[in-house]
């Protein structure tokens, strides 16, 4: 996925500097998007200027502040901090959400919907019932049967989405791609 090297927003406009390309988000309709990569800079960073701390402006600290997340998960009686980029998927089991890391598997009490609202930013995709998934940690998918499909994991693990799920996967895999090949 292709990150932006610079942000500049404003109560007038949204500046994403990245490939000089002009993006009109529709959420922020009186706000101007515009992205530029610039390879000469060392780091990626974002610069915010507004006026006033709008319940917009709010809300695009929070999205930015989103890439740095962690879940507060239990393993063995152990609180531990679980950054949400190295979480492949969570999953509803005996009244608890069950946390899915590469090496290591993680309770926390939130209920799945509650997750759901909190990680949607993240590209977490409600793949069943009883299952989320990051959609970053996605190997490879496959038709499976029934109009399922099974998502094979950065881990090599496979999980099924639901064939009432399958549209909303493809949705995000789409938009995960057209983002990529900006």
């Amino acid at each position: 996925m292709h990150r932006a090297d610079r942000i500049i927003f404003s109560t007038s406009f949204l500046c994403i500097y990245f490939k000089n390309e002009v993006l009109t988000h529709e959420e922020y309709k009186k706000m101007r998007l515009t992205k530029h990569k610039d390879e000469q800079l060392d780091n990626d960073y974002i610069d915010v200027k507004y006026r006033e701390l709008t319940p917009v402006i709010h809300q695009i600290f929070q999205i930015c502040e989103e890439s740095s997340s962690v879940l507060l998960c239990e393993k063995n009686d152990i609180t531990f901090k679980v950054d949400v980029n190295d979480i492949l998927y969570i999953e509803w089991v005996d009244s608890k959400s069950c946390v899915y890391t590469k090496d290591d598997v993680y309770t926390m009490p939130s209920a799945l919907s509650q997750l759901e609202a909190l990680l949607n930013a993240q590209h977490f995709v409600r793949i069943s019932k009883m299952a989320l998934v990051n959609i970053f940690k996605i190997k490879s998918v496959s038709n499976g049967l029934h109009f399922r499909l099974t998502a094979e994991m950065i881990n090599g693990e496979k999980i099924v989405i639901s064939r009432h799920y399958r549209s909303a996967m493809l949705d995000a895999i789409n938009a995960l791609t057209k983002e990529v090949s900006k």
